[in-house]
């Protein structure tokens, strides 16, 4: 019995972790995105490129985090 546990927690914890690099990759692209989206648009200045960065990256980090955490994975 207890194999079996030990099995499907290991197996949790590499779905976790795969889905925890796949979360950060896409983080960075969009990330990257904003930050050519924000020279596209002229938002030279520091102060509305790294305000309009950090409201990307408000948006990012919950969805990160329930991806990672398999908040919203149906079983």
């Amino acid at each position: 019995m207890t194999e079996k546990k030990a099995e499907a927690a290991l197996k949790d914890l590499a779905i976790s972790i795969i889905a925890i690099i796949i979360a950060i990759i896409l983080a960075v692209l969009a990330l990257g995105l904003a930050n050519w989206a924000a020279a596209r648009f002229g938002i030279n200045d520091d102060i509305p490129r790294g305000a309009a960065l950090i409201a990307v990256a408000i948006i990012i980090g919950p969805t990160i985090a329930a991806f990672a955490t398999k908040k919203y994975w149906k079983d």
